[in-house]
Parts: structure tokens; C-alpha cells; sequence
């Protein structure tokens, strides 16, 4: 009886181990890459229709945690720019992002895209572990079609990155607090090559149930109004953009806003 026992634990062990082996390409930090894609004149449609292919292929792939297409959209009129597209995506290690990058549908679109785009620039980030999360607290249900994504890259004075850092981080639980946040992620930026932490660039990914909830309870909040008194004596530069997140079945039309809110 001890020896079968012995043996079924073995067996599971191993069993185990290879199913482990198989399903992803490495067991590192998750990575996290941001794709920000300029579309040439002209080429609008048939870009947006050749990027929203990949998003359903590459959800497909194991060591993909999310991969999020946007459109850019201006933060004053909330109208829609068809040239300019981000990538918000998810790995879970750098070996499965390399993977990826190695598929033959995303080399074959790295291949058109030198006729389709102006540019594209690929960062990698390091996501910080976070204490809390924003949970759904009631109310009317937030409509999908009205979710609102912002990119919030922040550049560091030298020598003040330990201050920076220690205010940025204060900024989550405190935003993870408010009642129209979905998600509100702090990353480091890593250099693509040797994945060296830069601790003089920040991300914040955003998601909130509208516009109206980021431009007007969180941008006017005490505590943000304050970081954004303080933020010249730390930073260079902070840059805000707009985006809408994309459904990979919806056709090519730009979606219509609702009515800016002032």
C-alpha cells in the first residue's frame, strides 16, 4: 500500500511538472508592453482593420495576460484620431512576449507595417505590486460602450526618483478608492534589451467607467490636485493621453461620444 502511494505521488509530481513545462515559455515577473502604432494618411481603415486581427489571434497564445487594443481620442473633445492606435498588453514572463513576437500572423504584420504606419514605438514596463484593487460599489451598472482609458507617462527629475516614486505610489489605494475607477496601474519603465529598471519614467494604465468620472471626481480630487501643485519640483514632464479601448469584432466606424462634459 505505501509503495502504490509513493508511486501516485510521484507520477502526479511529475505529471505536473511537465503540464507546467508546457504551457508557458517562462516562469519570470509578468511583463508588461505598451505598442503605440502612427497610421499614414490615407491608410486609416486598412490598418485598423489589419491591426484588430491580431488582438483575437494573440489572446489565444498561453503566456498572454491581456492584450487591449485602443484609438487615440482627444482629451478636450473626446473626438477619435483613426491614425493613432495603442497596445496595452500583459505577459506573463519576457520569454513569452519574445514568443509572440516570433508568431507568423505578427510577422507578417511587422512586415506590412512599413508600408501602412509612420512609426511605431514599443516600450516594456515592469508592473508595481499593489495592495489593493478597485471593487464595484453599487449603483447603476457602468456601460461598457462608455469606458475611458488614459495613458499617464510621468518623467522624473534626476536624483528625486525615491520622492517621486514614494508620492506616485500614494496616489493608488486613494484612486483605487473612488467609485468610478475600473483600474488604475503604476508601472517602471525597463529597457528593452537588458530589462534594467528606469526609475525616472512612469506609467499609469487607466480605466474608468466614463469620462466624466476621470475629468471631473478624480482630476479635481484633493489629493491629485495636491500631486499636481508638487509635480514641477519632481518632474520634467508629464504627458496625458486619451484612448478608447476597441472590440476586435466591431466594424471600422468610429464610434460616436457623448457630448463633452465641461
Amino acid at each position: 500500500m505505501l509503495r502504490r502511494i509513493s508511486l501516485l505521488i510521484i507520477l502526479s509530481v511529475a505529471i505536473s511538472m511537465v503540464a507546467s513545462s508546457l504551457v508557458f515559455a517562462g516562469n519570470n515577473k509578468k511583463l508588461t508592453v505598451l505598442a503605440i502604432v502612427w497610421v499614414k494618411p490615407g491608410l486609416e481603415d486598412k490598418t485598423r482593420g489589419e491591426l484588430l486581427k491580431l488582438v483575437p489571434l494573440t489572446h489565444q497564445e498561453p503566456g498572454c495576460l491581456n492584450y487591449d487594443m485602443h484609438v487615440n481620442i482627444d482629451l478636450e473633445t473626446l473626438k477619435e484620431n483613426p491614425r493613432i492606435y495603442m497596445f496595452y498588453e500583459t505577459w506573463l514572463s519576457r520569454e513569452d512576449w519574445d514568443l509572440h513576437m516570433k508568431m507568423p500572423y505578427l510577422q507578417n504584420w511587422v512586415k506590412m507595417s512599413g508600408d501602412l504606419t509612420e512609426k511605431i514605438e514599443l516600450t516594456i514596463w515592469g508592473m508595481e505590486e499593489e495592495n489593493t484593487n478597485p471593487t464595484f460599489r453599487g449603483g447603476v451598472s457602468p456601460d461598457p460602450t462608455e469606458k475611458f482609458s488614459l495613458l499617464a507617462q510621468v518623467y522624473i527629475k534626476p536624483g528625486l526618483e525615491d520622492v517621486a516614486r514614494k508620492e506616485l505610489l500614494s496616489l493608488v489605494p486613494l484612486t483605487h478608492a473612488e467609485p468610478g475607477c475600473i483600474n488604475y496601474d503604476m508601472h517602471v519603465n525597463l529597457d528593452i534589451d537588458t530589462m534594467a529598471p528606469n526609475p525616472r519614467k512612469v506609467l499609469f494604465y487607466e480605466n474608468w467607467y466614463n469620462y466624466k468620472v476621470w475629468k471631473i471626481d478624480h482630476m479635481k480630487s484633493g489629493y491629485l490636485v495636491r500631486w499636481f501643485d508638487m509635480a514641477p519640483k519632481l518632474t520634467e514632464n508629464i504627458v496625458l493621453t486619451g484612448w478608447r479601448m476597441m472590440n476586435f469584432g466591431e466594424k471600422y466606424e468610429p464610434v460616436q461620444w457623448k457630448a463633452v462634459v465641461k
